[in-house]
C-alpha cells in the first residue's frame, strides 16, 4: 500500500512490499539503457507499488532527482500538463515551459520522472513524454499504464500477478514468516495485521489461486479475515466482485474494490473492445486467433464485430492488458485472467449474448474435434497432441455444459467420441472414461456417435484393467454396429472384444477375433487407423503364441500403412511389439533398439500407457544384456509412469516382460541393491526419469 504524496515527492510506503525481486532487478536494468520504461498490466496487479519501490531504490543512479506525478485522478488530457508542471514546480520553484523547467532542474544530471496511471490520458501522455525526452537528454521516464504509450524507444514491461505457492508449500519456504515471494506470502503479511500470529494453510493457496494472484484481490481478501474464515472466502470467490466490494487500501478510488479496478479498464475500452471482451469470457482460459474469429465475429458486416476487425480489436485488448499474449513456441495463443474473464461474463449476460456466444463456442470445438479425428492418423500427431492439450480446458467446458443440458446430450456424445484418439493415445484415459461414460449414460441415442463412444470407452476400460466393463461395452458396440451395418464400428468393437479376451488369457480365441476384425476393416471398415491398430494387436497375439514370422508379417504391413500416412502412434506400438519378438528370438540388442524407438515416440505423444509398455520392453532387453542396475532403475521409472497415468501395476498382460526382468535383476543384485536403484529412479521427477531411460548406453 502507498500513501498519496503531494506534487513531486514519492508517496510513503505504509505496508511491506512482498516479492517482486526479479521484476525490480529487470526493470532497474532496463532503466540504465532505455529512456522510457512503461509498466503495463491488469488493474490491481501492483504497477504503482513496483514503480515506486524501483524509483526509491534508484535514487543514487539519478543525481538530478526523482520526481513523481500521479495522473490517475486527472479528469482528462487537458489537465496533464498542469500535473507534470506541478511535479516539477515543487523542486524548481519557477515557471516556464516544462522542457525548460526540467532542463534547469536537472542541470545536465540524470533525472527520473515517474508518471503513474497514464492509461486514460495515454495519447496526450505519449506526446508530452516524447517532447520531454527529445528536449531533455538527461531525463528518463518510468510510467505505469494499463496500455503501452507507443513512444519510439519505449521499453514495455508486463507486470504479472504474483506466483501462487503450491498448497503443500503454504506456510513453508518463508510464505508465512516474511520471507516469501508469492501471493500466499502477501496474504499472510496482510492477514497478520488483523490477526496477529496468523499462519497460512493450504486453503490460503487455493484462495489465492482463485484470485489469480492479483495483489489487490489478495489484499482485499485478507482484509476480510476479521469477519470471514479462509474457507468462507474460498466459497465466496465465485462472486469475487461482490465479496471484494470495498475495504481496499487508501488512495485511488479505482483501487478501493476489485470491481472498480477492473471496471476502470472497461470504461477505457472502445465499444467494440468491450464487446469482444464480453464474448471472450466464454473461453476457459486460453484460445487462439482462429477460435476468436469463429466464436466472436459477427456474420453481418453492418452490425456487431465484423470478422475483418477481430484481429485489430484483439490486439487492442492485449495492449490494454485485458488479454495476455502467450507464445507457446508452436503458435501465439491468448488468455484472460479469471478475474477479468468473470467481469466480461457479467457484461455478456447484460448484453443478452451469453446463449448465442456459448452456442458458437460449442460449435467451434465440436468442429475442431471432428477435424482432429479426421487428421489424427497422419503426419501431424505430435502437433495435434500439443494443440488439443492446450484446448483441453475448452473441450472439458463444452462437454460439461452439454452434459448439463438434456437438449445437448447428443452433442456431448459426438464430441466425446470424436476425441477418442486424444483419450487413447495422449495419456488421458481417466478423462476419456469420465466423459464417455457420462455421455453414454445420459441417454440412449443410437447411431454412429454412440457406437464410437462405446468402443472408445471399452478400449479405455480395458487399458485400466476393468475387463468386465470393457467386454460389456464392446459387446454392446458390436450389437449396435451390426444393426446399423456400421463396418468401422464393428471392426473396432471386435478388436476391443479380442483384446479383453487376450488379457483374460484366451490367446487363440483372441487371435481369431483379431483376424475377423482385420477382415471387417479391409471390407469397408476403417482402412486406416482401424486396420493399422488391428494389425499391431494381431502381431502382439501372434508373438504371445510364439509365432514370430507371422507376427513380423503383420508388423511389416502395419508399418507400411503408418509410414505412408506419417503416423507415429501406431508405428511406435509396432516397434514395441517388434522389441518383444527380438527379445524372444534372443537378439537383446535389437530388442533394446526397438524398445527405445518406441519409448521415444510414445514420450513425444505423452502416451502414458504406451510409454509404460515401452519401458517394460526396454527393461527386459537391458536385463538380458546383463546391465542389472540399469534394468532396476528402468523398472523404477516404469512404476513412476504407471503411477502418473493411473495404471494399476501388474495389469493383466499375457506377455509382460517387466516381471522376468525384475526377477533377473534381483537375482544378480540382491534385494537391497535392487530396491535402492529402483527407489532412486522412482523418486525422480518424470522428465528427468524419462531422460535417463532414453539415454543410449553401451
Amino acid at each position: 500500500m502507498t500513501g498519496r504524496a503531494g506534487a513531486g515527492g514519492l508517496p510513503a510506503e505504509t505496508t511491506r512490499l512482498v516479492g517482486r525481486r526479479r521484476e525490480i532487478a529487470e526493470i532497474t536494468r532496463r532503466l540504465q539503457t532505455a529512456r522510457l520504461v512503461t509498466l503495463t498490466g491488469v488493474g490491481g496487479v501492483g504497477k504503482t507499488r513496483l514503480a515506486l519501490r524501483i524509483a526509491r531504490n534508484a535514487g543514487d543512479a539519478f543525481p538530478g532527482g526523482v520526481r513523481f506525478a500521479d495522473l490517475s485522478g486527472l479528469p482528462g488530457p487537458a489537465a496533464l500538463g498542469r500535473a507534470v508542471r506541478a511535479a516539477l514546480a515543487s523542486a524548481d520553484g519557477t515557471g516556464g515551459p516544462m522542457a525548460e523547467r526540467l532542463a534547469r532542474l536537472l542541470a545536465g544530471r540524470l533525472g527520473l520522472l515517474v508518471l503513474d496511471g497514464c492509461e486514460h490520458v495515454a495519447e496526450a501522455c505519449a506526446s508530452v513524454v516524447a517532447a520531454l525526452l527529445a528536449a531533455v537528454p538527461a531525463l528518463t521516464v518510468l510510467a505505469t499504464s494499463r496500455r503501452v504509450l507507443g513512444v519510439p524507444g519505449e521499453s514495455p514491461f508486463q507486470v504479472e500477478p504474483l506466483p501462487v505457492e503450491a498448497p503443500e508449500d503454504a506456510g513453508r519456504n518463508g510464505a508465512g514468516d516474511g520471507g516469501g515471494e508469492g501471493a500466499v506470502a502477501l496474504f499472510a503479511d496482510r492477514a497478520a495485521a488483523a490477526l496477529p500470529g496468523f499462519a497460512p494453510t493450504p486453503e490460503v493457496a487455493l484462495l489465492c489461486r482463485r484470485l489469480d494472484g492479483i495483489p489487490l484481490a489478495v489484499e482485499l481478501a485478507a482484509a476480510r479475515l476479521g469477519t470471514l474464515t479462509v474457507g468462507q472466502l474460498i466459497r465466496g470467490a465465485g462472486d469475487r466482485f461482490g465479496l471484494l466490494a470495498d475495504g481496499g487500501p487508501a488512495g485511488s478510488p479505482r483501487h478501493r474494490s476489485l470491481r472498480a479496478a477492473i471496471g476502470w479498464s472497461h470504461e477505457l475500452c472502445a465499444p467494440l473492445e468491450r464487446l469482444l471482451w464480453a464474448r471472450l469470457s466464454v473461453f476457459e482460459p486460453g484460445f487462439d486467433l482462429a477460435a476468436v474469429r469463429a466464436v466472436c465475429a459477427d456474420a453481418d458486416p453492418g452490425r456487431g464485430l465484423p470478422a475483418e476487425l477481430v484481429e485489430d480489436v484483439l490486439v487492442a485488448l492485449v495492449d490494454r492488458s485485458i488479454v495476455q499474449r502467450v507464445d507457446t513456441g508452436r503458435e501465439i495463443r491468448f488468455r484472460m485472467l479469471d478475474t477479468v474473464r468473470e467481469y466480461g461474463a457479467e457484461r455478456l449476460r447484460e448484453l443478452g449474448l451469453r446463449a448465442a456466444t456459448r452456442r458458437r463456442h460449442r460449435e467451434h470445438y465440436l468442429a475442431l474435434a471432428c477435424r482432429f479425428d479426421r487428421e489424427w492418423f497422419g503426419p501431424d500427431q505430435v502437433a495435434w497432441r500439443a494443440r488439443m492439450s492446450e484446448e483441453l480446458p475448452n473441450l472439458r467446458a463444452v462437454l460439461d455444459s452439454c452434459l448439463a443440458d438434456p437438449a445437448e446430450h447428443a452433442t456431448a456424445l459426438a464430441l466425446a467420441g470424436r476425441l477418442a484418439y486424444l483419450w487413447m493415445a495422449c495419456g488421458l484415459a481417466a478423462d476419456g472414461r469420465h466423459y464417455l461414460g457420462r455421455a453414454l449414460a445420459a441417454g440412449h441415442v443410437p447411431g454412429e456417435n454412440r457406437c464410437r463412444a462405446l468402443w472408445a470407452c471399452a478400449w479405455l476400460a480395458d487399458l485400466q484393467g476393468d475387463l468386465d466393463t470393457a467386454n460389456d461395452l464392446a459387446t454392446e458396440c458390436l450389437s449396435e454396429a451390426f444393426a446399423r451395418r456400421d463396418q468401422a464400428a464393428a471392426g473396432w468393437g471386435t478388436v476391443c472384444c479380442a483384446t479383453t479376451g487376450l488379457h483374460w488369457g484366451y490367446l487363440a480365441e483372441a487371435l481369431a477375433m483379431y483376424e475377423q476384425a482385420r477382415a471387417t476393416h479391409e471390407d469397408g471398415g476403417d482402412r486406416e487407423a482401424g486396420l493399422a491398430y488391428t494389425l499391431v494387436c494381431e502381431a502382439y497375439a501372434l508373438t504371445c503364441l510364439r509365432r514370430p514370422e507371422q507376427a513380423l508379417s503383420r508388423l511389416r504391413r502395419q508399418r507400411s500403412l503408418s509410414e505412408c500416412r506419417g503416423d507415429v502412434w501406431l508405428r511406435s506400438s509396432g516397434d514395441r511389439v517388434r522389441s518383444l519378438i527380438e527379445l524372444d528370438r534372443g537378439d537383446a540388442r535389437a530388442a533394446e533398439r526397438f524398445a527405445r524407438a518406441a519409448l521415444r515416440d510414445k514420450h513425444r505423444l505423452h502416451d502414458g500407457p504406451g510409454t509404460a509398455d515401452a519401458l517394460s520392453a526396454l527393461a527386459a532387453a537391458v536385463a538380458s544384456l546383463g546391465r542389472m542396475d540399469r534394468a532396476a532403475r528402468l523398472l523404477g521409472v516404469l512404476r513412476l509412469v504407471e503411477d502418473d497415468c493411473g495404471l494399476r501395476a501388474g495389469r493383466p498382460r499375457p506377455m509382460a516382460p517387466g516381471a522376468p526382468a525384475e526377477r533377473q535383476a534381483r537375482a544378480v543384485l540382491g534385494d537391497r541393491a535392487f530396491e535402492a536403484a529402483y527407489d532412486a529412479a522412482r523418486a525422480q521427477d518424470r522428465r528427468a526419469a524419462l531422460e535417463y531411460a532414453l539415454e543410449e548406453t553401451g
